[in-house]
């Protein structure tokens, strides 16, 4: 776990870890959050502009803060104690059955929190790219994050 006083600025940070996306899954997210025929009929999917099944947005958006707080990646993990807001979300290229997609943060700015003692504010750019290296999605967020004094104080 990392925390505020271990961040540097300019730092990228490229998540290990990794999310493979099932066909399964896209129909099931698509089913109940956002039932499009592309992401949920294989049939009217071949029919759209995608020519096939494609994850929707969310899905998307849902499986980057996945990797991005993967207990698993403990030594990269960014003690974070809640997002504060996420701006600039943009896809760029569809997510398939069968994409394994990564995640990587770049962060931009540093600073403390003023009405938070103890805490900071991390600014960080992310980037989903797929096993190919392609780009998927973008987006910024900014997160408040503890110094390690204050995470050992109150055992977080």
């Amino acid at each position: 776990m990392r925390y505020f006083d271990e961040i540097e600025e300019g730092e990228i940070i490229r998540f290990e870890d990794s999310y493979l996306v099932t066909e399964e899954e896209i129909i099931e997210v698509g089913t109940r959050w956002d039932p499009q025929p592309f992401h949920i009929d294989k049939e009217a999917a071949k029919k759209s502009m995608f020519g096939g099944l494609v994850a929707s947005s969310a899905h998307i958006f849902v499986i980057a803060c996945r990797i991005g707080n993967d207990p698993i990646d403990d030594d990269k993990m960014i003690a974070a104690v809640t997002a504060l807001g996420f701006d600039k979300l943009q896809w760029h290229a569809p997510v398939r059955p069968g994409d394994r997609l990564y995640c990587e943060f770049s962060i931009t700015s540093l600073r403390e929190s003023k009405s938070r003692p103890g805490l900071g504010i991390v600014a960080n750019d992310c980037k989903v790219f797929n096993q190919n290296d392609e780009t998927v999605f973008t987006y910024q967020c900014n997160y408040l994050s503890p110094t390690q004094a204050y995470a050992v104080a109150n055992d977080i």
